[in-house]
């Protein structure tokens, strides 16, 4: 059994590692900054500057993907400011909190050296060119989301507390809303919860309040996104551009 002295020392080697990691990674995208939007960005930029001046998605501007995306360059742009050196910090915080994640993710799974190795690895190949990792595609928050949720489940395993299963839930949800493909991660995230938890030796009872917790908190920033564009009379647009085209386009 290793002291409890050297287990410290082993602990505050790992989060030195992944900091050092991240120190790289924010370094190079520093640099950056000012480098020129790329298509989807100037996409979801034009639709974030509307949503900040009261225009709902797809009154103006449109597309197939959900709006989540657009909605997080309007808080990024909002907290940053409506310029492309902001959009781009935005984009390398979500960045850094995704490196952060996975590594917190591995660790707990596995060991400290697994974490820091899947941060570390995650990262840079986050600032590849090749696959436009620089650039603020919906993926950036696609992950951060499914990560989040993968991260906030693993806490609630085991436990009762419905809430955290509920928030969970809620993060897959967002996941979905910043790009359709986001669904898979919340596909594995309730699949995962049922794993861990069946059979267990609780009651069945329980398990059924916690995917229902997880399930409610899912589908609920879809059905709240809906209705705001309901009222915002834009959902039939929105309908058709990411369910009747999308599907369309998709086949």
């Amino acid at each position: 059994m290793p002291s409890r002295k050297g287990a410290d020392a082993w602990l505050r080697w790992d989060y030195v590692a992944i900091f050092l990691v991240i120190v790289l990674t924010v370094g190079i995208r520093f640099r950056l900054l000012d480098f020129p939007l790329e298509r989807d960005e100037g996409e979801y930029a034009y639709a974030g500057q509307l949503i900040l001046q009261g225009i709902p998605p797809y009154q103006l501007a449109y597309n197939m993907k959900l709006p989540g995306t657009y909605a997080a360059y309007s808080v990024i742009m909002a907290v940053f400011g409506q310029s492309i050196a902001g959009i781009h910090f935005g984009v390398m915080a979500a960045n850094v909190a995704c490196i952060l994640l996975v590594f917190l993710i591995t660790r707990a799974l596995f060991d400290s050296t697994a974490g820091v190795v899947a941060g570390a690895a995650f990262g840079l190949f986050t600032i590849r060119p090749l696959l436009l990792g620089l650039a603020g595609h919906a993926t950036h928050f696609v992950a951060l989301a499914a990560l989040a949720s993968i991260y906030v489940l693993l806490k609630a395993i085991g436990t009762n507390r419905l809430a955290m299963f509920f928030l969970s839930g809620l993060l897959s949800g967002f996941a979905l809303l910043m790009k359709q493909p986001g669904v898979f991660f919340g596909i594995f995230t309730w699949l995962y919860l049922c794993w861990r938890e069946w059979p267990g030796t609780v009651p069945k009872t329980a398990l059924v309040r916690k995917v229902a917790s997880f399930s409610i908190g899912a589908v609920l920033p879809y059905a709240l996104t809906c209705l705001i564009l309901f009222r915002a009379g834009v959902f039939q647009k929105f309908w058709f551009w990411t369910v009747s085209y999308a599907r369309a386009y998709g086949s």
